[in-house]
């Protein structure tokens, strides 16, 4: 899958801008707030709906306008052609999202349609910061090859919502609580388990992906592993592991009714990334959580690649200012091997080191949401 053409619109500092695309790599160099970042955000919300950057669609809309608007020209790599396009607000103030022109019912319609992987320093706190980091690394991956995964993420939520509100109504437990709890309670427990399930799958099919990316950029000298922790503390393999979650629910129920808060579930498990069997939170250098999150993003480009029908497409936003010569020689072999990438740079001396390959290379200058040709702005 590539993008060949996208079109800004009242998008953060861009007014009016378009971009045409090689299927090799779209360099993008500019000083800091420019508006490189936005272009990434831009492709992002094309393949799945929302900004890497921020959650608030709102924020993306330029100052003074009250509307923004993207679109994008795709073709598979079988050659097959498609457009989709991004309006916020639209109806009923929300975002809306047509693809080939006909509106989409609901954003998963658009999730792994057009594969995208995207390292930016906005994920950092996957290796360093606090589970919802990498519940949403785990979560946005296996949206994007198993749609059913999908489905039951969003049913989860909405029942947990549910779940919440009825737990927020009520000062302590009662039987009129407790009865109606019970189908929120049996609806929350079969998605859970569906949900933990899937991850563990995914984790024990991803992590070659991981030590191999690993591998390619520190010689194997160090070796990542995950662990899963699952709030619920039970057997999600088990037949029975429905009815175990609705006991671990019964059993923290108290707690629950107190915070007003469901306080076990995949909404508060956590992976954790060991490296040489250490935590890497607390172990970890700073050198080495670089390498760690470049390898979980390559590692996921070459996943999603083997399990699904179209070459994901790169994103890599302000990256080689975080890397050592070493480590920025290593990703620069990558990059070849990693479909349609988009690069944003402050640095211009990475010009001349980002490489040629078949699909070609095109170089654009960014300056205050304006994009234009390199050899022009040179």
């Amino acid at each position: 899958m590539i993008l060949t053409r996208l079109r800004l619109t009242h998008l953060r500092n861009h007014r009016h801008s378009e971009i045409d695309c090689p299927q090799g790599i779209v360099l993008l160099w500019g000083e800091n707030g420019a508006g490189k970042t936005s272009i990434l955000e831009a492709v992002s919300m094309l393949c799945t709906s929302r900004s890497f950057v921020s959650t608030q669609d709102r924020t993306l809309v330029a100052k003074g306008e009250e509307t923004l608007r993207v679109e994008g020209a795709f073709q598979t790599d079988n050659g097959v052609a498609h457009t989709v396009s991004f309006a916020y607000p639209g109806a009923a103030n929300r975002k809306a999202i047509l693809l080939d022109n006909a509106p989409l019912e609901s954003v998963a319609e658009l999730f792994g349609r057009f594969p995208l992987v995207t390292l930016s320093p906005q994920h950092r706190a996957i290796t360093s910061g606090g589970p919802a980091e990498r519940r949403g690394f785990l979560d946005f991956v296996v949206s994007q090859v198993n749609h059913a995964y999908l489905l039951d993420l969003m049913e989860y939520r909405r029942v947990l919502r549910h779940r919440n509100a009825l737990l927020a109504a009520h000062e302590r437990r009662t039987p009129q609580l407790d009865a109606q709890l019970e189908p929120w309670d049996s609806a929350l427990a079969a998605c859970a388990v569906r949900i933990v399930r899937r991850r563990a799958s995914f984790i024990t099919e991803y992590q070659p992906y991981f030590i191999d990316a690993m591998r390619s950029i520190v010689d194997g000298r160090e070796a990542p592993t995950f662990r899963y922790r699952n709030s619920a503390e039970i057997d999600t393999g088990a037949a029975d592991a429905a009815d175990a979650f609705r006991g671990a629910l019964e059993r923290s129920l108290h707690t629950d009714v107190r915070r007003g808060t469901t306080s076990i579930g995949p909404h508060r498990d956590d992976l954790d990334i060991l490296l040489n069997g250490m935590d890497v939170r607390a172990h970890a250098s700073q050198g080495q959580h670089k390498t760690l999150l470049i390898s979980l993003k390559v590692g996921e480009w070459f996943f999603l690649n083997d399990h699904l029908d179209e070459r994901p497409m790169f994103l890599l936003d302000d990256v080689f200012s975080e890397l050592d010569d070493a480590r920025l020689a290593r990703i620069l072999r990558i990059i070849p091997s990693l479909g349609q990438t988009f690069i944003t740079t402050a640095n211009q001396s990475i010009l001349q080191h980002v490489p040629d390959i078949s699909g070609g290379k095109a170089l654009y200058r960014v300056d205050g949401g304006t994009i234009l040709a390199y050899a022009e702005a040179a």
